[in-house]
């Protein structure tokens, strides 16, 4: 039986549908976790659980499922989630219907790549310099698809995120106009005005409204930075232990 379209579902994936291991339930016990992000050596790294295996057997089983996330394309490949389009490198890079990178999409990212390129370096080294001084092991660096220069990230060599904050507001104390500072766990990413999942969303929500024209949209997310794309969407969910919800109402 052909399988009816009930919504188009647009979906963060970590700390969304899974995570790291650390950041699972404490009251879920190991064994009853799914593994669905994988390292390039093929070792697990991210756990859904048996609620958030639910939720995606569900989204699989009755939405157009897009992802929608701030990995890499090829981390987002090492993810057993099914899917054909999709959003990642938080906007930076779009997977049409085929799985091929969007040319016109690719285009754009490049030309404002090229405005921002060195001011990307500057906050790179400017971490760095801050991390070295203060004796603190960050991992900073340019991050991007290819030759294209996205963004800046840093993240502490031994998660810890207290310290990694410190460094980069020392490093970093005011941003650019229009930047935006994406912190969510032990990372910190520093991208340009051009660089966004609700840029992304605009640009591949008109085609996907024609295709599927009484479907509603759902923008499911867990951090602020998910909340702008999701306000373009006809609904939206979050986790209810998740960055965005603790915004909004205790959680606890």
């Amino acid at each position: 039986m052909e399988r009816v379209i009930r919504a188009i579902a647009l979906v963060d994936l970590d700390d969304t549908l899974f995570q790291t291991l650390r950041k699972c339930p404490a009251d879920v016990s190991v064994d009853r976790l799914t593994p669905l992000g994988f390292a390039k050596d093929g070792s697990p790294l991210s756990y859904a659980t048996p609620r958030q295996m639910g939720m995606l057997e569900w989204l699989s089983e009755t939405t157009h499922l897009v992802p929608v996330t701030a990995r890499s394309l090829d981390a987002l490949r090492r993810a057993r989630i099914p899917f054909r389009a999709a959003v990642c490198a938080h906007g930076g890079v779009i997977l049409d219907e085929a799985g091929e990178i969007d040319g016109k999409w690719q285009a754009v990212m490049e030309t404002e790549a090229r405005r921002h390129h060195d001011v990307l370096a500057d906050l790179r080294d400017a971490i760095g310099a801050q991390a070295a001084e203060r004796g603190v092991p960050i991992n900073v660096r340019v991050l991007g698809e290819g030759d294209l220069p996205l963004y800046t990230i840093a993240k502490h060599a031994d998660a810890d995120a207290d310290a990694l904050f410190e460094v980069v507001d020392a490093a970093v104390p005011d941003l650019p106009a229009g930047w935006t500072d994406h912190r969510n766990g032990n990372n910190v990413a520093l991208m340009p005005p051009h660089l966004g999942k609700r840029f992304a969303v605009a640009y591949i929500l008109p085609a996907l409204r024609a295709r599927f024209p009484d479907a509603p949209v759902i923008g499911i997310g867990d951090s602020r930075t998910d909340a702008p794309f999701m306000g373009l969407c006809d609904f939206a969910m979050m986790p209810t232990s998740s960055q965005l919800a603790g915004t909004m109402f205790d959680a606890r």
